[in-house]
């Protein structure tokens, strides 16, 4: 059994569109098996019927669906670009424990 390779926060970025404009969605950076791996997180899916989701929680959010691509991609396969959409975060935020969003 191979072992995972270490992932590392580097940092977070606004996301922009095409025009250049901020969108409601941020980049929670990685550095894992030797590249840089974006996760973007929609705003919309930091929310919850008590506000919205600490930047730390949303970190470990973040880290938890990478974890969870590595394991249905392999190392290999990994994109360095995922999102983590409301239907993503609902699922990560069952599998950390924590009460459903809604």
């Amino acid at each position: 059994m191979t072992t995972m390779p270490e992932i590392e926060f580097v940092e977070i970025r606004q996301a922009y569109d095409r025009s250049g404009s901020p969108r409601a969605a941020g980049y929670y950076v990685f550095e894992f098996a030797a590249k840089e791996v974006a996760v973007e997180v929609y705003r919309s899916a930091a929310m919850t019927r008590n506000g919205d989701l600490s930047s730390e929680k949303v970190k470990l959010a973040a880290r938890a669906f990478l974890e969870s691509e590595v394991e249905r991609l392999g190392t290999k396969n990994l994109p360095k670009r995922l999102v983590l959409d409301e239907p993503r975060m609902d699922f990560i935020v069952n599998r950390l424990g924590w009460p459903p969003r809604f």
